[in-house]
């Protein structure tokens, strides 16, 4: 029961947050969006000079700042707040490359895949730190599986994105 009420919770903080992402386009210039995009992931401007560290760097900036609210004991709400905002980023985007003429494929087979199962992922790290009531006190439990479990599949699909970057595109 937990676990469905969850991924509907889930569920809803993406579609929310993809919407409020694909409005935010709408009420930016052109101009402002163009730079916003550059400061988040400037890939999604300019394919053509992707070093590996373009695409780690993102991925481990969002998957610090995740696990830092996950495991703090008094602000681990935000870390579903933060993963909402990667994927109002994500939705945002999103608009940005369909709007580009050339860049359908660019947006079926890198962006939108890859990009939906990093907010996957991350939403599934906020829960790698639970509490726990034992007698009277409550006990912090970080799930050191989880945790490896979600960093292994992170790094494949980071290496799977480096691959669709580099030659299919």
């Amino acid at each position: 029961m937990f676990r469905s009420v969850l991924f509907i919770q889930y569920a809803v903080i993406l579609a929310i947050s993809f919407v409020s992402g694909v409005v935010c386009f709408q009420i930016f210039s052109l101009d402002k969006s163009m730079k916003l995009i550059e400061y988040i992931d400037p890939r999604v401007l300019d394919l053509t000079d992707i070093s590996i560290w373009n695409t780690i760097l993102p991925l481990a900036a969002w998957v610090v700042l995740v696990l830092f609210f996950a495991t703090h004991p008094f602000l681990h709400v935000l870390a579903k707040f933060i993963v909402a905002v990667k994927i109002t980023f994500f939705g945002f985007s999103s608009v940005f490359l369909l709007t580009q003429q050339e860049s359908l494929i660019t947006y079926s087979v890198w962006w939108f895949p890859f990009q939906l199962i990093y907010c996957f992922l991350l939403f599934i790290l906020c829960s790698v730190n639970s509490t726990k009531k034992i007698g009277t006190t409550r006990k912090n439990l970080f799930s050191q599986k989880l945790f490896v479990t979600i960093i292994i599949t992170l790094t494949i699909i980071c290496v799977g994105e480096i691959f669709a970057i580099s030659y299919i595109l």
